[in-house]
């Protein structure tokens, strides 16, 4: 009896050293480079981490939890569902806002000294032609075109309209497809060519006739963009400003 008590004490033993030396208990001893580097970094990523999401789960995640426990009951997981969405459609809707706008307050470099004069503008735009910037010349015609719309009555001045606003009064078929130009390039980043800026400086002298042929018969009015409007994509005609176009 004691010879087999013993020999089931060593087998029992054997087996407990084999489990240990095996993982999860133990890591493996022949582990790849790639292995040992995976190991590393999480582990590393829990050094540093963990720390912080406890902190955040003790100080932050459970009484949002216990509170709105409190409030909805079981109800609690639509309740937060609902917050976050609330917040996220007006965070979007502001980051949507300052996207849109349009400023015209784009490169000083170039269009300084310049004023609001239309003049100059083109021929800023002539030189940024010239030196291969598409880009700054597609804004400064934009630029110079908004302005002339506006000396000429067809939009109003003294403050920040946007582009749907301006589009809408307008009745252009060519201030929209100049207006989504300039969007196409400053927005989605696609690189200006050759023909954008060929497009811009055929485009604009259009603008004004298609303006005015856009006003219902007997009116003897021209369009303008009524004041307190918003929304859309924001094209300053403000004075006093820079006098170049870019958007923000």
């Amino acid at each position: 009896m004691p010879v087999a008590s013993s020999g089931l004490a060593r087998q029992a033993r054997d087996q407990a050293r084999q489990i240990l030396s095996n993982p999860p208990f133990s890591s493996p001893r022949n582990r790849s480079p790639l292995t040992r580097l995976f190991h590393d970094l999480g582990q590393w990523l829990y050094d540093v981490v963990g720390p912080v999401w406890r902190f955040l789960v003790h100080h932050l995640f459970h009484p949002v939890h216990v509170g709105l426990s409190a409030a909805f009951g079981s109800w609690w997981p639509v309740a937060l569902g609902a917050i976050i969405l609330v917040v996220a459609v007006a965070v979007g809707m502001a980051l949507g806002r300052r996207r849109a706008r349009v400023g015209v307050g784009g490169p000083r470099r170039v269009a300084a000294g310049r004023g609001e004069d239309p003049d100059g503008l083109d021929a800023a735009a002539v030189a940024a032609e010239r030196a291969g910037d598409y880009a700054l010349a597609v804004r400064l015609r934009f630029r110079a075109g908004l302005l002339r719309l506006e000396h000429v009555g067809l939009i109003s001045g003294g403050r920040t309209h946007t582009s749907s606003q301006l589009a809408g009064v307008l009745h252009s078929p060519t201030f929209d497809s100049l207006a989504r130009q300039l969007d196409v390039i400053v927005y989605a980043g696609v690189p200006a060519g050759a023909e954008d800026a060929g497009a811009a400086r055929q485009g604009w002298p259009l603008v004004p006739g298609e303006a005015r042929r856009a006003v219902p018969a007997g009116t003897g009015a021209s369009p303008s963009v009524p004041a307190g409007v918003g929304g859309g994509a924001g094209t300053g005609t403000h004075r006093g400003g820079d006098a170049s176009p870019g958007h923000p």
